[in-house]
């Protein structure tokens, strides 16, 4: 008989070695990364009968906080994060992170769209097709999601967030296929990156503080990560009073 709490998977022994070794990298553990896997599997294939089976694991009271995730009247409780550091435009000259934030906030203002391009190099290979296929659901479905822009340089804080309208991810650097004057005149047309993501209503944040999140894949906490390391994208949330 099985133990309460375990389960046991089978992968080939190469799949093993290459499993171990990433998350000694990365610096969790195989039950939190296979926890997450789990989830992440059950909101792609069925998520309302996800949604319904936790809020019977964990009743009514808890399960208040997964209602109020399906409002568009309340911020999903999913933020993508990511610390800035300085940007090379397209003539080779050097911003730093005011300056680029400062730079897509004016782009947001007078290009006529409402929204701009953000881009990023952050992940080697790119976001994953579930990440991006579960924020672009949330977004479609008219939910809040936020990004929150830190600055580093001995700040190691959040100053900027904004509203995320879409994601674009590839494993090689690609254009975000808009219009030209989707992006900042500062990157130009013919920047490429992995990463894209559409974002609007971008402001300075005084409320949301790195201390108040932790990481999605481990639990730990932002603030001690972007303070101690160079640690720059990822995904936080907010952790109930409790834990």
């Amino acid at each position: 008989m099985g133990r309460p709490g375990y389960i046991s998977l089978y992968a080939d022994e190469k799949t093993q070695r290459i499993f171990d070794e990433f998350t000694r990298i990365k610096g969790i553990t195989k039950s939190t990364a296979l926890s997450e896997m789990m989830e992440i599997y059950m909101i792609s294939q069925d998520e309302q009968l996800y949604l319904n089976l936790k809020k019977k694991m964990l009743g009514v009271e808890v399960a208040k906080q997964l209602i109020l995730q399906s409002s568009d009247e309340e911020p999903v409780n999913d933020y993508i994060f990511i610390k800035l550091s300085d940007s090379f435009t397209s003539n080779g000259e050097i911003l730093n992170a005011e300056e680029t934030m400062l730079a897509y906030i004016r782009n947001c203002e007078t290009n006529g769209l409402d929204y701009t391009w953000f881009s990023t190099e952050s992940l080697y290979f790119g976001m994953s097709k579930k990440k991006v296929d579960y924020y672009n659901r949330l977004c479609s479905r008219g939910e809040i999601v936020k990004m929150l822009f830190a600055i580093g340089g001995g700040i190691n804080e959040i100053c900027y967030s904004a509203t995320v309208v879409g994601i674009i991810s590839s494993k090689e650097p690609v254009w975000c296929g808009d219009l030209p004057e989707s992006v900042p005149v500062e990157f130009g047309e013919g920047e490429r990156a992995r990463i894209w993501i559409m974002i609007k209503n971008i402001k300075e944040e005084h409320k949301l503080k790195a201390e108040m999140f932790r990481f999605r894949s481990n639990g730990n906490y932002l603030k001690q990560a972007i303070t101690s390391s160079q640690f720059h994208f990822g995904y936080v949330y907010i952790p109930d009073s409790e834990e």
